[in-house]
């Protein structure tokens, strides 16, 4: 279980990371709201996990049998 932490934690603050950016992103373009900014967190929850599976990047707890 610990194993399983040590290996989720840098990936879930590196989505926290982009999902800021994105954010911020959004707002510099004039874009803000309840909608957009969900829209990014289910981007990011979804894309982020799939894109390092892609690569090959993922780690243990996130690859697929």
């Amino acid at each position: 279980m610990a194993s399983m932490w040590r290996q989720l934690v840098p990936q879930f603050l590196a989505m926290m990371v982009i999902y800021f950016a994105f954010v911020i992103v959004l707002e510099a373009v004039g874009i803000s709201g309840f909608v957009p900014r969900i829209i990014v967190a289910l981007v990011v929850a979804f894309g982020y996990p799939a894109t390092l599976r892609r690569l090959g990047r993922a780690p243990p707890a996130w690859q697929r049998d």
